[in-house]
């Protein structure tokens, strides 16, 4: 009889354990479908420079103008899309490496979003971010995204009433 009351406690007890165990895979399952969330980026938005895991970010491209032309913009502050992307990119000369990690904690503004093909025909988004206004800029593909090497701050719509 007491093996029975044993048996008979140590099944509750293996009942209520399953059953909490229930409950707290549906919160992580639900935690997780929350955090997949998807985002819409916009030019203007800020980009901030997070996790570095070594001396560089592993999926950031960092070009930065060595040359200029007189054809040059001055200023590329309200230049968005292929119009910033060809003022930017179509004159002068850069030095192209990955992200330092020196950068972590700075910022680029979105100028350009593109989707461009692999060798395999997947598309791919990138983002493009004007660090210094002429001088540097962030070519940024979706895996920065992913694996956390940037904090996505959008811009505050100022026509919204109160």
């Amino acid at each position: 009889m007491i093996r029975a009351i044993i048996r008979l406690h140590k099944s509750k007890q293996l009942n209520i354990l399953k059953e909490l165990i229930l409950i707290l895979s549906l919160f992580i399952s639900a935690i997780s479908l929350a955090q997949q969330e998807e985002i819409e980026i916009k030019f203007q938005d800020t980009l901030y420079f997070s996790q570095c895991n070594s001396n560089n970010y592993q999926y950031i491209d960092y070009y930065k103008k060595t040359r200029f032309e007189e054809k040059d913009s001055n200023d590329l502050n309200n230049l968005y899309n292929w119009e910033f992307y060809n003022a930017f990119f179509n004159t002068g000369d850069f030095d192209v490496s990955r992200l330092p990690c020196s950068m972590k904690g700075k910022y680029g503004i979105i100028k350009h979003i593109m989707n461009i093909s692999d060798e395999n025909g997947k598309l791919h988004t990138v983002v493009i971010a004007m660090i210094v206004n002429n001088l540097s800029a962030a070519y940024i593909t979706e895996e920065a995204f992913l694996n956390n090497e940037l904090i996505y701050a959008p811009k505050i719509n100022e026509n919204i009433n109160h």
